[in-house]
């Protein structure tokens, strides 16, 4: 109080509160203002280190103050101010004070600052909120991982239809090669035969040639084939070794993936207990009284 002659007229419990105010203002961390009422006006105010409530000394009572709340009420009450009226919210505090016959003669109101403590409300919000997101890419990577390794595995079994496939037409040429080598030494020998029976075997002969130029070709178009199956075996054997480095890779992401989604959600669950505690914080105070 700047007036002291005011202060003497003061009652004795008021004006030790307009004392002993800036004390209790310097014993604490928190950011605080502090209200001295009597039943009618504002007797003194100290503001806060970062924030002013815009008022003072003489101003009357508002009606809907939680001060003149608990005047008028006779009792202390709590409430959370919202940011939309301060710009920040307010943990707000009122208690009537007595005389010695116990007739109210006024209120203290103190107000804390949750502006930091709202900071890290909404940024634990954020922060939730990254999580959620990444949480959800994790899935969609790890669901795309786990579509190729199932299209790999396809692959793979598909791969493994054709390289039976050409073993069996390798067992097929071998046949083949083994029907035409009989085939050429019975041309052989049926040329042989008919050139023994001399004029009568001449057509003979003719057909002897043909089943000889048969096997030949047979034997000719069976290497072919046999150095065609020979490249699809070795190309489907790289390709096998290929899709299985693939999988291994994908083997490998989906447990980093595992890993980091495990990660993520102890992350997730901090993220849940640092915005519980914030809003503990914020609105603790609220339903105290």
């Amino acid at each position: 109080m700047s007036n002291i002659t005011e202060e003497q007229t003061l009652h004795e419990m008021i004006g030790a509160f307009v004392k002993v105010a800036p004390l209790l203002k310097s014993l604490t961390n928190d950011d605080i203002t502090i209200g001295i009422y009597d039943t009618e006006k504002l007797i003194n105010n100290i503001p806060g280190r970062t924030f002013s409530l815009n008022v003072k000394p003489g101003d009357p009572l508002v009606e809907g103050d939680i001060v003149t709340d608990a005047i008028r009420n006779n009792k202390s009450i709590s409430a959370v101010v919202p940011k939309e009226l301060f710009g920040f919210p307010l943990a707000a505090r009122a208690i009537p004070l007595h005389d010695e016959f116990g007739r109210v003669i006024g209120g203290v109101g103190m107000g804390t600052s949750l502006e930091k403590a709202n900071m890290l409300f909404e940024m634990a919000e954020s922060f939730s909120a990254i999580v959620e997101q990444t949480t959800a890419s994790i899935e969609d990577i790890s669901q795309s991982i786990d579509r190729l390794t199932e299209r790999v595995s396809d692959v793979t079994g598909q791969m493994s239809d054709v390289s039976s496939s050409a073993q069996q037409i390798g067992k097929i040429s071998t046949v083949v090669k083994e029907i035409s080598d009989q085939s050429s030494m019975l041309g052989l020998n049926a040329s042989i035969e008919a050139a023994r029976a001399g004029d009568v075997g001449r057509g003979f002969s003719v057909v002897a040639d043909e089943i000889r130029k048969l096997a030949t070709s047979s034997k000719e178009n069976v290497d072919q084939i046999n150095g065609i199956t020979k490249n699809i075996q070795e190309f489907l054997q790289r390709l096998n070794h290929a899709f299985a480095d693939i999988h291994a890779l994908a083997d490998t992401q989906s447990r980093t993936i595992q890993e980091f989604s495990a990660t993520i959600h102890e992350i997730s669950i901090k993220a849940e207990e640092l915005a519980q505690v914030a809003e503990e914080t914020l609105y603790s105070k609220e339903n105290k009284q």
